[in-house]
C-alpha cells in the first residue's frame, strides 16, 4: 500500500512541474504560429523578457519595442555603401519598400537573411514592384566590402548617427559580456567598426512599407536568430 501511495504521490508532483518539455514544446508552438492572413505575430518584447540573454543591455536609452502594422514610415535620409544619398519617401514613389536592418558584416545569420531578398529580387519586382533597402550601423567601407562580395543589388545604408534605428523602435546598447564575444571572434570591438565609442546596433527588424507610407508588415523579434519570412512579407502588398 505504501508503494502505491508513493508512486501516485511522484505522478502527482510531475504533473504540477513547470517548464517540463511538454509544456515548452506546446508554449514555443503557440509563440512561433502565425495567424492565418499571414501578418507575423513577432511584436514588442514581454515586460518580463530578459532581453541581456541577446546580448541586449539593460540601458535607458535604449529604443525599442518596433513600429506597429499601420503607423506611419518615418523618412530616411541616409548615404549607402558608396556614399549616395536615399532618402525612403523619394522611393516610395516608385512603389513599396521592404526596409531591412542588419546588424554587422560579421553576423553570419544576417548575411544569409540578406541573401535571402537577393534570390527573390526578381519575384520581388515582377510581382509587387517592391525595392529592397538595409540600413546597419556600420561604417560605410564595411557594408561596401560586403555588398561586392555578394553582390547585392540593393543598398546598404549607414545609420551613422542611429536616427533612424532610434525612429523606427528598433534601437539597443549592446552587453559588455556580447561584446567582449564579438571582439575575441572578430578582432574588433563594435564601437571600432560602427566609427563611434558606444557599441550599439539594431534589432534586425523587417518593415515593408506602402506607397501610402504606411507600414503593412511588420517582423520584429529581439532574438537575432529569428528572421523575417520573405513570402509573408510579399503577401502584404500583393493583390
Amino acid at each position: 500500500m505504501k508503494k502505491i501511495i508513493l508512486f501516485f504521490t511522484v505522478l502527482t508532483m510531475m504533473s504540477c512541474t513547470p517548464g517540463n518539455k511538454a509544456d515548452k514544446s506546446q508554449s514555443q508552438k503557440t509563440t512561433n504560429e502565425q495567424p492565418e492572413n499571414g501578418e507575423s505575430t513577432l511584436t514588442a518584447p514581454r515586460s518580463t523578457e530578459d532581453l541581456t540573454k541577446h546580448g541586449i543591455a539593460s540601458n535607458p536609452n535604449n529604443v525599442l519595442g518596433g513600429l506597429k502594422k499601420g503607423d506611419l514610415a518615418p523618412d530616411i535620409e541616409l548615404e549607402d555603401q558608396n556614399g549616395n544619398l536615399i532618402t525612403l519617401y523619394t522611393q516610395l514613389e516608385k512603389g513599396p519598400v521592404l526596409l531591412v536592418f542588419y546588424r554587422a558584416d560579421w553576423c553570419s545569420i544576417c548575411r544569409r537573411h540578406l541573401a535571402e531578398f537577393q534570390d527573390r529580387i526578381n519575384d520581388l519586382g515582377d510581382t509587387s514592384q517592391a525595392t529592397v533597402i538595409a540600413i546597419s550601423p556600420q561604417l560605410q567601407e564595411y557594408s561596401r566590402k560586403l555588398h561586392k562580395e555578394h553582390n547585392y543589388t540593393f543598398p546598404i545604408l549607414y545609420d551613422k548617427d542611429h536616427k533612424t534605428m532610434k525612429d523606427y523602435k528598433v534601437f539597443f546598447h549592446v552587453t559588455d559580456k556580447y561584446n567582449q564575444y564579438i571582439t575575441e571572434a572578430k578582432g574588433d570591438p563594435i564601437e571600432l567598426r560602427n566609427g563611434n565609442t558606444d557599441p550599439v546596433m539594431p534589432v534586425p527588424a523587417t518593415y515593408m512599407i506602402g506607397k501610402d507610407k504606411l507600414i503593412k508588415y511588420v517582423h520584429y523579434d529581439p532574438n537575432y536568430r529569428v528572421r523575417a519570412n520573405v513570402d509573408e512579407a510579399l503577401a502584404s502588398i500583393s493583390g
